[in-house]
């Protein structure tokens, strides 16, 4: 199967961020994303309740799973965080596929990577479907 060729697209439309959501960004995520997401959403971000979204940098694992904790309780069913690590070959590179076991334990499921810039990249987690309330409704009208 041949790769998809995504290089039409900005970074923004590559993280998924649409008008209205509510999105937290964190850390050093790069150079003009955080004015990027809120032209985006068409509002300034949050620090507070629940969220569609959260861009945040993590520097090593432990960080990952503080990240990964604190904002699995915030998502919305349909939301996400993209974990933005370094890339390869600078000093403080963290191998994302290291995360997903952390992910995982959360019940959370990593969907797409993205190139964020020349020294950063990131990783999605969601929701799966099959766990989320909406599924549980639908499956069970009266667990509403």
């Amino acid at each position: 199967m041949a790769d998809r060729d995504y290089s039409h697209r900005s970074t923004i439309q590559k993280l998924g961020v649409s008008e209205g959501e509510r999105i937290e960004v964190v850390g050093d995520v790069g150079p003009g994303l955080r004015d990027g997401v809120k032209q985006a959403i068409g509002r300034g971000l949050v620090r507070d309740g629940e969220l569609d979204g959260a861009i945040v940098l993590v520097e090593s694992l432990e960080d990952a799973k503080e990240i990964l904790v604190r904002y699995r309780t915030r998502m919305k069913d349909s939301g996400y965080v993209w974990v933005i690590t370094r890339k390869r070959g600078h000093d403080r590179y963290l191998n994302q596929m290291q995360v997903v076991p952390i992910a995982k334990r959360l019940g959370l499921i990593d969907n797409k990577t993205c190139s964020i810039d020349d020294e950063r990249s990131g990783i999605r987690f969601v929701i799966p479907r099959a766990a989320r309330r909406a599924a549980e409704v639908e499956a069970d009208p009266s667990a509403a």
